[in-house]
């Protein structure tokens, strides 16, 4: 895997889990009303979808970290596989994202973008 597709995929394990730890531990701070679009008075009903939307952004990101990690101490292949399959995942997720909520076409950029162009970088320099 090229260094190019590698750091676009640590960015994304970065977001993810950063993002992620907003969702689980801050999804009803209303300093991030504009990130998660929840207003104080749905907080309790969005709360465990908040919850475990967090843990799977954190468990991929997770998961990218350890694939780079396997691909850089000799586990090629095997990391590779884990770093593309999540890439594509958020590629999918982003675009699903943006199909069941048009509003949030920006967020669904954003989730689809790094992990898509690690694919491509990973495809294009091998």
């Amino acid at each position: 895997m090229n260094l190019v597709s590698q750091i676009l995929a640590g960015v994304t394990a970065l977001t993810l889990i950063g993002v992620g730890v907003l969702e689980v531990f801050f999804h009803g701070d209303q300093r991030f009303h504009r990130i998660f679009l929840i207003k104080p008075e749905d907080v309790r009903a969005v709360r465990m979808w908040a919850m475990n939307v967090g843990a799977y952004n954190i468990v991929f990101g997770v998961g990218l970290a350890v694939g780079l990690w396997m691909v850089n101490s000799g586990s090629t292949a095997g990391g590779t596989s884990i770093v593309l399959f999540c890439c594509a995942s958020h590629v999918f997720l982003g675009f699903w994202l943006w199909v069941t909520e048009k509003s949030l076409l920006t967020s669904a950029i954003g989730q689809a973008l790094i992990p898509g162009l690690a694919i491509v970088f990973y495809v294009l320099l091998r």
